[in-house]
């Protein structure tokens, strides 16, 4: 009681990709389908701009979700987008 609160430990964003990528089998968790490694992985920009790995929050922010690694997946641009900030409990 009266205890200090534990630190927020943050840890950098490319860390979380590569441990996502690493559990996901760099698969997007919506579609399935595999994600591209980097920009030339495909044949065109446009083609990246879609189909480029985000980092989406299982429940959305605005929904009460948070930021913990167990609350985050990769997904295509386009599946995030449509996704958009949809949960079901």
């Amino acid at each position: 009681m009266g205890g200090r609160a534990a630190p927020i430990i943050r840890v950098p964003m490319s860390q979380v990709r590569d441990q996502l990528w690493r559990t996901q089998s760099g698969l997007c968790a919506l579609c399935g389908e595999p994600l591209p490694a980097d920009r030339f992985s495909l044949p065109h920009a446009s083609l990246w701009k879609k189909r480029q790995p985000t980092v989406d929050h299982v429940r959305p922010k605005s929904r009460g979700g948070g930021d913990e690694i167990g609350n985050l997946q990769l997904v295509h641009a386009v599946c995030n987008r449509r996704k958009g900030d949809f949960w079901r409990p």
